[in-house]
């Protein structure tokens, strides 16, 4: 099939979980043969590097700059109020570009695609109003859920009765597009439910996340003492994590295992957010590194206590894939295979999550156990090869037949 992708993130490089899938479809889409025409918004860092892997996959590369406006910014108060007189929700609008609307309708009409790729309901905002084909939808989570979970767990109630809105009419917006799309590629049996449940005469399959067994090795030493989270932190999600694991979780783990070192290894923690850590000198943060690998390679416990979030966690995959024994709460581990005391941990509550780390911190062999069981079940389920095989399937189950696409 030709395919024109449409993105919101260049891909390259791949230093997070939303470039990991984006960039994983692609290889697999690559790979069973299909041609792609990569259109997408990039900031000004990733347009400055080489796009050669990028050329190499695709018959055509373009990307427009944009501002990376996140999501979970304090900024931006006259947008988010503007959102509110607005049908579309500011976490959708804030990707709005004409100029990218422009491109990809001239690419429709001088190129005889099969279908269109969106990488994200938030790139359908750009979508022209009609086009005479089939859309297939990559969800990386199911965004309003998100939305709702992060309204359960905020303390102001103006925060939360914000979030309670944007979650509805983000809910709109999802159900909308995924409707009107051929195809939706979601990342969990779990998130397919829940997009069936959202839509349910939309044709949905599992494409899961992923990660290269061959680039992610199992590693055979670590710091013994110390406990790893990975994460950007201009993710409130990842934020939240933090504060919960140091601020509950950590004072019962201290007393349980002295010497206990907490490392924070992500981009971008503001100085407000690591102002509020400071003097506590178990507690480190990375900041940006350039290969996760070795960072988690040092760590003897990797823990994933999320609270908020949808989608499946590249995190997990990447600590399983080097044999790293992983504590996470449930909701961490949502969507994905790994079961509670085989290939994982579980735990919610902070005293039952700081003993869970308290005793793979004392018991190597648990800790060797874990990792194995947590690496074999990757290779088994969530290895590139599981991704290429889901992609053929799904996109064979596309109608002849189709509804033209419109966006309203």
């Amino acid at each position: 099939m030709r395919l024109l992708f449409l993105s919101m993130v260049c891909p390259l490089p791949v230093n997070n979980g939303h470039k990991m899938r984006t960039w994983a479809l692609l290889r697999a889409l690559a790979a069973e043969g299909h041609e792609l025409s990569l259109l997408g918004l990039a900031q000004a860092e990733d347009l400055a590097r080489p796009m050669g892997e990028l050329e190499s996959l695709c018959q055509t590369v373009e990307f427009l700059p944009m501002e990376d406006v996140s999501l979970s910014s304090a900024g931006n108060y006259m947008g988010r109020a503007r959102a509110l007189l607005s049908k579309t929700p500011y976490a959708i609008g804030r990707f709005t570009s004409p100029a990218m609307k422009s491109l990809v309708a001239d690419q429709l009409a001088s190129h005889a695609f099969d279908a269109i790729v969106c990488d994200t309901v938030y790139s359908a905002i750009n979508l022209p109003d009609y086009a005479p084909l089939p859309l297939v939808m990559n969800t990386h989570n199911v965004e309003h859920l998100i939305l709702e979970r992060y309204a359960e767990n905020e303390g102001n109630p103006f925060k939360r009765s914000y979030a309670m809105r944007e979650a509805h009419v983000v809910k709109l917006w999802e159900q909308e597009i995924c409707s009107r799309a051929s195809l939706a590629l979601a990342c969990s049996a779990s998130d397919a439910q829940r997009l069936e449940e959202l839509c349910p005469k939309s044709l949905v399959s599992v494409a899961p996340n992923t990660i290269d067994v061959d680039f992610y090795v199992p590693a055979s030493s670590s710091d013994e003492l110390t406990v790893l989270f990975q994460g950007g932190m201009d993710w409130f999600p990842n934020r939240d994590a933090v504060s919960f694991f140091v601020n509950q979780v950590m004072p019962v783990l201290r007393r349980r295992i002295p010497g206990v070192r907490f490392v924070v290894a992500g981009r971008n923690p503001s100085k407000s957010f690591l102002q509020e850590f400071a003097g506590q000198s178990d507690v480190a943060f990375t900041g940006t590194v350039a290969d996760m690998r070795e960072v988690v390679a040092k760590a003897s416990v990797c823990v994933v206590p999320l609270r908020i979030g949808s989608g499946t966690r590249l995190k997990i995959l990447e600590a399983a894939a080097m044999g790293k024994p992983i504590v996470s709460t449930r909701l961490g581990a949502e969507g994905l295979e790994f079961r509670h005391g085989y290939e994982i941990l579980l735990a919610d509550k902070p005293e039952e999550f700081a003993a869970q780390v308290a005793e793979l911190l004392q018991a190597p062999e648990t800790r060797e156990r874990l990792g194995l069981a947590a690496r074999s079940l990757v290779e088994r389920q969530y290895s590139f090869a599981v991704l290429r095989a889901a992609v053929r399937d799904a996109l064979a189950q596309i109608p002849e037949s189709h509804p033209a696409l419109t966006v309203q």
